[in-house]
C-alpha cells in the first residue's frame, strides 16, 4: 500500500479540507472515496494459478494468484468477483506530544463458501505548518524528517484558524475487500 509520502490524495485532501468552526478553531475533517469493480472469472489455469477475469466493459485481464490465496481450488469459471477499494483521509490538529508517525495493518479472511476477505492499513503522520499563503492560497508543511511539501488550498477561508507552527495530524486509511460469489444459475 502507498505511504503518505507517495499519496497525492493526502496533499489534495489537506489542501481541500483545512476548514474551521464558527469559533475559528480548525475542525477535524474526513473525506473518503470508494471504487468498486465486479468481474467474471472466464478461465482458470490451476497449474500456473492464472485467473482470467472479464470486466463490465468486456475487457479481460489475467492475474496470477499468489500462494496466499489458500482456497484457490474453490474458484470456478463464472464466479463473480467484486473488488472494493476505499481510501479515507482525515486532517486535524495534533494532540500535544502525539507521535510523529504510526501505522497499523489488518487482514481478515472470508469464512464463507468462496475465497475472499479484507485488508486494511492505516498510517498517521504529524506535520508542522511551515508557511501559509492566503494569496495563492497554499500551505507548506514539514514532516518530522524535514521533508517540505507545498499544496494549494481550494478556498482561502479554509486557512482560517490555522497558524504557522501548528502541528497537524494526517491519517490515511486504505482498505481492500474482495468478495467472490458463485455464478448465477
Amino acid at each position: 500500500m502507498k505511504t503518505w509520502k507517495t499519496s497525492i490524495a493526502v496533499a489534495a485532501f489537506l489542501a481541500a479540507s483545512l476548514s474551521v468552526s464558527a469559533a475559528d478553531t480548525p475542525k477535524p475533517q474526513t473525506v473518503s472515496e470508494t471504487q468498486s469493480l465486479t468481474a467474471t472469472i472466464t478461465a482458470i489455469n490451476p497449474a500456473t494459478r492464472e485467473i482470467t477475469f472479464k470486466g463490465p466493459k468486456g475487457n479481460s485481464v489475467t492475474l496470477v494468484a499468489s500462494d496466499e490465496v489458500k482456497r484457490f481450488n474453490d474458484l470456478k469459471v463464472g464466479d463473480q468477483v467484486t473488488v472494493k477499494y476505499t481510501e479515507s483521509i482525515a486532517v486535524r490538529l495534533a494532540k500535544p506530544g502525539e507521535a510523529a508517525a504510526s501505522a497499523s495493518a489488518d487482514l481478515d479472511k472470508s469464512k464463507g463458501p468462496k475465497p475472499g476477505g479484507t485488508a486494511k492499513a492505516e498510517a498517521t503522520v504529524v506535520v508542522t505548518l511551515d508557511s501559509i499563503d492566503a494569496k495563492v492560497p497554499s500551505v507548506t508543511f514539514k514532516s518530522a524528517s524535514g521533508e517540505m511539501t507545498t499544496v494549494r488550498v481550494r478556498d482561502p477561508k479554509n486557512l482560517v484558524g490555522y497558524k504557522v507552527g501548528d502541528k497537524v495530524a494526517i491519517t490515511v486509511t486504505q482498505s481492500l475487500a474482495i468478495d467472490v460469489a458463485a455464478a448465477a444459475k
